[in-house]
């Protein structure tokens, strides 16, 4: 009797066994078939990495890989999407980081595994995109669509300069001892998670202080932020805040020392816009390459049709050719007289169209943009349009870019 209980016991606890065993495997299946291609956090840390050196290339290399794997999720597409944005920002290209984000955006919503920190960044990012452009406007609308809870879903670094343009609100409103309250709460973030970031908010604390005229905390800000932007070689933050040192002595009328930063900031300036022309030149090489080796890989497996075809088409074309060689010089001079002719009406036409006058009420530009481009057609200089408008000579190119894109012309002679 006590031999049969004793198999029934052993029998239920196999059976028991078999079943927990097949639902661990069901577990397991289910979570290998949603699981995502990339480490979200190893790959944003790739990127920047890549960015911060201005291998720009190998950033956008990396993210087309990720969004032409068939197995992408779309929180996978999302955050490629996001870090394609984050890249055409860093190189100024605001018309190309919307579009990126946009499409960011198309894949975050599908996925609902994320909705809150998609949907908080996604907003936030928009806030900067807004606050770059001076549409403060539109950085109060946005601003007050904020979850603060959603707030934790964010990197610190996107945190930190969040805060950063709540301090800058407050800054507008002459709330100041909230703004520098709000500053060195993001500096406490960015020291203890991410400190190579600190040069964007002791940027802040150096316009703020020179602002309140306590040009001795403006110069400790500098001193601080300068030291972080070297010790991680932020190329970016290093010019930002020699621009921000030069605008703090021009605030101040010391004019020698204002000039002594800016010879500084041209020359920085001028590296990093070699670093994105050299980026960009890189990319195109990689592309053309790879686009070759694709053909030859092709051509290799066609080689043996075209080793027995080859002779026969060899003497077929040297029969045509010879036949079009005669007939080319009978119409050369017939396509000659065509050709000039078609050039002559070219060049007529491009004189109409360069004739023509753009309305600056067809387009769709700010206040800011149209006060530039009047500028511009008085014949003053980004600096003097820097200078007469309080804003940094940088923020006039950008929008000459911008005002270029959307008017369609290469330069400012064509304005």
């Amino acid at each position: 009797m006590g031999s049969n209980v004793n198999k029934l016991i052993i029998n239920k606890k196999m059976s028991l066994s078999k079943k927990y065993l097949f639902i661990f495997f069901l577990i397991l299946f289910t979570q290998i078939g949603v699981c995502n291609v990339i480490n979200s956090e190893m790959l944003k840390n790739e990127i920047a990495k890549n960015n911060e050196i201005g291998n720009y290339n190998q950033s956008i290399l990396k993210l087309d890989e990720i969004i032409h794997h068939p197995k992408a999720t779309n929180y996978d597409l999302y955050n490629a999407y996001l870090l394609k944005y984050l890249t055409y920002k860093t190189l100024l290209n605001y018309p190309e980081a919307e579009i990126n984000l946009n499409v960011a955006e198309k894949y975050g919503i599908k996925d609902k595994h994320h909705k809150n920190e998609i949907e908080i960044r996604i907003l936030v990012e928009r806030v900067f995109i807004e606050y770059d452009y001076l549409r403060f406007e539109n950085v109060n609308k946005f601003i007050k669509n904020v979850n603060q809870e959603n707030l934790k879903y964010l990197d610190a670094e996107t945190h930190s300069f969040f805060i950063s343009v709540l301090a800058t609100i407050e800054i507008m409103n002459k709330n100041y001892d909230k703004a520098e309250t709000t500053l060195f709460e993001a500096v406490k973030i960015l020291e203890k998670k991410s400190p190579k970031h600190l040069p964007n908010i002791y940027r802040k604390l150096l316009h703020f202080y020179t602002d309140t005229k306590e040009s001795d905390k403006a110069i400790n800000a500098f001193d601080k932020g300068i030291f972080y932007a070297k010790k991680y070689q932020m190329r970016l933050y290093t010019l930002n805040m020699y621009e921000s040192l030069t605008w703090h002595y021009a605030q101040n009328e010391n004019w020698e020392k204002a000039y002594k930063t800016r010879i500084i900031v041209n020359q920085l300036a001028t590296d990093y816009d070699a670093g994105n022309q050299s980026g960009k030149i890189q990319s195109l090489e990689r592309e053309i390459l790879n686009k070759r080796n694709d053909l030859e890989l092709r051509n290799q497996k066609n080689i043996k049709f075209f080793l027995g075809t080859t002779s026969v088409i060899f003497i077929i074309l040297l029969l045509v050719l010879f036949k079009l060689y005669k007939t080319n010089q009978e119409k050369r001079k017939l396509v000659e007289n065509e050709n000039n002719r078609i050039r002559a009406k070219l060049s007529d036409l491009m004189n109409k169209v360069n004739d023509k006058e753009i309305t600056l009420s067809n387009y769709q530009l700010s206040d800011r943009q149209l006060e530039i481009i009047d500028l511009v057609k008085k014949g003053l200089t980004n600096k003097e349009i820097a200078t007469q408008l309080y804003i940094s000579e940088n923020t006039v190119k950008y929008h000459l870019k911008i005002i270029y894109n959307t008017l369609g012309i290469d330069n400012r002679n064509s304005l």
